[in-house]
């Protein structure tokens, strides 16, 4: 198709946006107004009350369009945010989650990919796991509150006491939370436009009320304390340590007099002196101890001791920061072994010892690695580690060296890596992988990549070739499985020849590939108008001419090109026979089955989808000839139209929204698409 063509298609799509933009995803004219397609492509209103809304599909924005595309997504999040603290604030627990669930993280994943500031990035994802947070801590203190009530009601005092205790530990997590999701918004509210004022305001508000609760049952139940202490020597290093003094008051003044005090340092805790002099002759609830710093930063001007009373007193905790001048001790890691063989997935096993100054160094992490991967940590007790730790598949396969070191720098403890000899083996694998056209520029991808000994190979990154020029990846998903749809870009011939392919010389899996040729109808001479241009004047009406310029430049690159596939796909193994239909119809369904039993349901209903386009599509000698409500026009004559069309539209949701398909509707589409094959006319 020549530019002429072209430009005089993209005039006439400009000014049919409006009537195109309903029908943007090719649904015949009898489909409702507002298909599941389209509604994807137009922000909806303020949602109702427990309705999450349905927003216009971020994905059909051109790559060109970064900037509007990353505002967009920042709007919506933000939007998101402070609905869900107004939901929170109201004691809509459910909706408040439902705000910052998979339809926030799925767009704050997209934003991730066009955003190039990851602090902001981190601050909207903070922001979104701290709400959450407290919308499950306050429903839970609301609970306990409430249980707390009743035991007082009944004049049970011992299960009251131990409810506040509970109540006090779920106070702590709310305010730390509500803390933590205003430093976010702050963040946020100091890169962007963005106005996080009341949510912040919501969320104090939501903080103020659970802390007059809390004040009331403390009141009844407890007494509140303080740390009186003093620096003896504020050196802190492990061949150094910090000694400090002190004493556990009440807020009258009164010592606290508790036979196992607990004192923790930065969390940890510390063993407490049994007697100190002359210090110590009029006053025995005082106490002294020395702190040995493992990991502390060497730029930390302070540190926190916390009291942490037991139980079943009638103490609250209290905290103070003492300021600390912290110096580092040089550690050695000696003794280090392990094991002298490994695989994937096998455990190498090694062991251990670190000290400092002549003295073990206990509960301390050591990170085990080969030639620079990380394989995890184990810990010291006593100076000693030992364990085990998996081998994964981004390790080279021959002769290496495993490393022992501490997993930090620049802290209060360092140490020289120690080092053992180690032989990785290569592991055999299996990639299968099967292609059906079910479009003009749409292939139906399934397959799977595993060892030889069937297990699943998950986030592995195979390289894609379509006709042999690399077009793309495509990674294994959680259970060693490749399925979905694809777009091949315009094709030049009737087939393709469509190859996946395993070989990373960083890793330790054998390399694998699979190859098919796949008969693509109508290629050539169509009118090679991408669904994204479609989608991209549907689009239109809110953001411009943004898309179809996007289109246009895309389209103009492409015809310097023999053809560029816009998502990798994968084929079955070379030198396989052809399938005959019924039983390639077969086979799709069974996957079908598997991964609706999985609850994969999008996937499951994506290849139901394509067993009937492939049963179809092969009767008339055509397995790719249209888009999906092409077909449906094609073939309702001769199918049952209803079914069909209910096909349609559940495979128009799982392939082209984000909303995800329920259990119960995969199940109706994979029932409707086995009926749908068994009355085609097969060979």
């Amino acid at each position: 198709m020549n530019h002429v063509a072209v430009r005089a298609v993209v005039l006439v799509l400009v000014a049919c946006s409006l009537p195109m933009a309903a029908t943007a995803a090719g649904a015949p004219a009898e489909a409702p107004a507002q298909s599941s397609a389209s509604g994807a492509l137009a922000q909806t209103d303020a949602p109702a009350a427990n309705e999450t809304p349905r927003h216009q599909n971020p994905d059909e924005y051109d790559e060109s369009e970064g900037g509007e595309l990353e505002s967009w997504l920042a709007d919506r999040l933000a939007s998101q945010l402070q609905e869900g603290t107004v939901a929170l604030n109201e004691g809509q627990y459910d909706q408040a989650r439902e705000y910052v669930g998979d339809d926030y993280d799925e767009r704050l994943a997209q934003y991730a990919e066009v955003a190039d500031d990851e602090e902001l990035v981190e601050a909207y994802r903070n922001a979104s796991a701290e709400q959450r947070r407290m919308a499950d801590t306050i429903e839970e203190y609301e609970q306990t509150q409430a249980e707390y009530e009743a035991a007082l009601e009944a004049g049970d005092e011992e299960r009251a006491h131990d409810l506040a205790r509970e109540l006090e530990g779920q106070y702590d997590e709310i305010d730390e939370a509500g803390e933590n999701a205003t430093t976010s918004y702050e963040t946020i509210s100091n890169e962007t436009d963005q106005d996080f004022s009341e949510a912040a305001a919501a969320v104090e508000e939501t903080r103020n009320e659970i802390d007059e609760t809390q004040t009331a049952v403390r009141d009844e139940q407890f007494v509140e304390t303080e740390l009186d202490l003093e620096v003896v020597d504020g050196t802190a290093s492990f061949e150094d340590p910090m000694v400090v003094r002190g004493e556990v008051r009440t807020e009258d003044g009164a010592p606290v007099e508790e036979e196992d005090l607990q004192i923790r340092v930065e969390g940890d805790p510390v063993e407490l002196e049994d007697s100190a002099g002359d210090w110590w002759e009029t006053e025995n609830s005082r106490f002294e101890f020395e702190y040995r710093p493992t990991d502390l930063e060497l730029d930390a001007e302070t540190v926190t001791v916390e009291y942490v009373p037991n139980g079943d007193t009638t103490y609250l905790g209290s905290e103070a920061d003492l300021e600390v001048t912290p110096e580092q001790t040089t550690a050695t890691i000696d003794d280090f072994s392990a094991t002298g063989e490994a695989a994937y997935n096998e455990s190498l096993s090694v062991d251990g010892t670190v000290s400092a100054a002549g003295v073990p160094v206990d509960d301390v992490p050591v990170a085990i690695s080969i030639d620079g991967e990380t394989l995890g940590t184990v810990n010291t007790t006593d100076g000693e580690f030992a364990g085990s730790v998996p081998v994964p598949a981004n390790v080279s396969d021959g002769e290496g060296s495993v490393t022992a070191s501490l997993p930090f720098d620049d802290r209060t403890l360092t140490a020289s890596p120690a080092e053992a000899p180690v032989t990785v083996a290569e592991t055999d694998t299996e990639l299968t992988a099967s292609a059906t056209a079910v479009g003009e520029e749409e292939i139906a991808v399934d397959g799977s990549f595993r060892t030889a000994d069937g297990e699943p190979l998950a986030n592995q990154t195979l390289e894609v070739r379509i006709d042999g020029v690399t077009a793309d990846t495509v990674e294994t998903d959680a259970n060693g499985d490749i399925a979905g749809t694809v777009e091949t870009g315009s094709v030049d011939g009737e087939e393709v020849t469509v190859a996946v392919a395993y070989d990373d010389a960083g890793s330790n899996l054998a390399a694998a590939d699979a190859e098919s040729t796949v008969a693509m109808s109508g290629a050539g001479d169509s009118l090679s108008v991408p669904r994204s241009a479609i989608a991209g004047v549907g689009a239109l009406l809110g953001v411009g001419a943004l898309g179809l310029a996007g289109w246009w430049r895309r389209r103009s690159e492409r015809d310097g090109r023999d053809r560029t596939p816009a998502v990798a796909v994968a084929g079955t193994a070379p030198d396989a026979e052809p399938i005959p239909t019924r039983e390639r119809v077969d086979a799709l369904l069974e996957r079908a089955d598997e991964r609706r039993a999985a609850g994969r349901y999008d996937t499951a209903v994506r290849t139901a989808y394509a067993a009937v386009r492939h049963a179809y599509g092969s009767a008339l000698g055509r397995p790719g000839a249209a888009t999906h409500w092409e077909f449906y026009r094609e073939h309702a004559g001769e199918a049952d139209a209803e079914a069909l069309r209910a096909l349609v539209e559940t495979y128009e949701v799982a392939a082209f929204t984000a909303d995800p398909v329920a259990e119960e509707q995969a199940e109706r589409a994979l029932a409707v698409a086995r009926r749908l094959c068994e009355a085609a006319d097969l060979e």
